[in-house]
C-alpha cells in the first residue's frame, strides 16, 4: 500500500501499472513462442528437480498473465480477435494442463497400458487429483521427479501445448483465453470455457508421453520379475531350513522316546 501510494503521488498512476509499463517489452517478448517456450519449459524443468517450478517462475509474468485476459476480454466484446496468448488461463488449462508438465493424460496411459503393477497402481491413484490439477502424487509416486524415462516428455509436453496454441490463435484464428477460472477446474472443460477449443492437446500429450511410459513400464515389469523370483527363492530356502529344523527336532524327541523306553524300572 505505501509503495503504491508513493508511485500514484509522483508518477500518477498505480505500481501495477507502472510495473507492466516498464516490463512491456519483455511481456512482448514472453508472448512469442519463444518466450512461451522458454516459460512453460523453465517451471517443469524446476519441478523435474524437485523445485515447485510454477511458484519460481510465475511472480515474473503474474501481472500480464492476468492484464492480457482483461484485453482479450475487450477486444472480444468490440468485435475483434482475442490475441493476446500469454494469459493464465495458457498456463492452468494448457502449459500445465493436469499440473505441471502437462501431465493429465499420464495416469490413463498408465491404467490402460502399463503392465507393471507399481504403474497401475500409481495410475489408479492419481487419476482423480490429476483431473484437478493436483498432480505431485503423480509426480512423486511414479515417480517423474528426477526419472531419466520422463525428461524428455516432461519438459518438451508443455512446450509443445503452449506453441500448438499460439498456432490455433495467430494463424487459425481462435480466440485465447478472455476469462479468469479456478486453476483447479478440469483442464479440458477450462479450454472449453475459457477458449472454445479442445480436444487436440490431449491425443497430442498422449502420443509424446506413451513411447516413455512404455520404456519405463518394461523396466518395471523386469524388476518386479526379478524380485518375484528372488522372493520365491527366500521362501523356498525358509521352507527348507524350516524342514529342516523339524527333522532335526523329530530326530531329538525320536532319541528321548528311544531312551525312556530303555530305561530299567528298580
Amino acid at each position: 500500500v505505501l509503495i503504491d501510494t508513493i508511485v500514484r503521488y509522483f508518477f500518477g498512476h498505480s505500481f501495477a501499472e507502472a510495473v507492466i509499463t516498464l516490463l512491456q517489452p519483455l511481456f512482448t517478448a514472453a508472448d512469442g513462442y519463444l518466450g512461451i517456450s522458454i516459460i512453460w519449459g523453465a517451471m517443469a524443468l524446476f519441478w523435474f528437480v524437485g523445485v515447485h517450478g510454477p511458484s519460481i517462475v510465475e511472480p515474473a509474468i503474474v501481472a500480464i498473465i492476468y492484464a492480457n485476459v482483461e484485453t482479450n476480454l475487450q477486444l472480444v466484446k468490440a468485435g475483434h480477435h482475442a490475441s493476446n496468448v500469454l494469459t493464465v488461463g495458457l498456463g492452468n488449462f494448457v502449459g500445465t494442463m493436469g499440473g505441471t508438465g502437462a501431465t493429465l493424460v499420464v495416469p490413463f496411459l498408465f491404467m490402460l497400458f502399463a503392465k507393471s503393477k507399481q504403474l497401475k497402481a500409481v495410475g489408479k491413484a492419481s487419476f482423480v487429483p490429476v483431473c484437478f490439477a493436483v498432480n505431485e502424487p503423480l509426480l512423486f509416486a511414479t515417480p517423474i521427479i528426477l526419472n531419466p524415462y520422463f525428461f524428455i516428455p516432461f519438459l518438451i509436453t508443455p512446450i509443445i501445448n503452449v506453441c500448438a496454441f499460439k498456432f490455433f490463435v495467430d494463424v487459425l484464428g481462435m480466440n485465447s483465453f478472455m476469462y479468469v477460472l479456478p486453476w483447479a477446474t478440469p483442464a479440458p472443460i477450462g479450454l472449453i470455457l475459457g477458449t472454445g477449443a479442445g480436444i487436440l492437446s490431449i491425443v497430442v500429450d498422449s502420443l509424446i508421453y506413451l513411447p516413455f511410459i512404455k520404456a519405463y513400464d518394461d523396466s518395471l515389469v523386469e524388476e518386479e520379475a526379478k524380485k518375484a523370483e528372488v522372493m520365491e527363492l527366500e521362501e523356498t530356502a525358509e521352507a527348507e531350513i524350516d524342514d529342516q529344523i523339524q527333522a532335526v527336532a523329530d530326530g531329538k524327541h525320536h532319541n528321548i522316546n528311544f531312551l525312556n523306553s530303555n530305561i530299567i524300572q528298580p
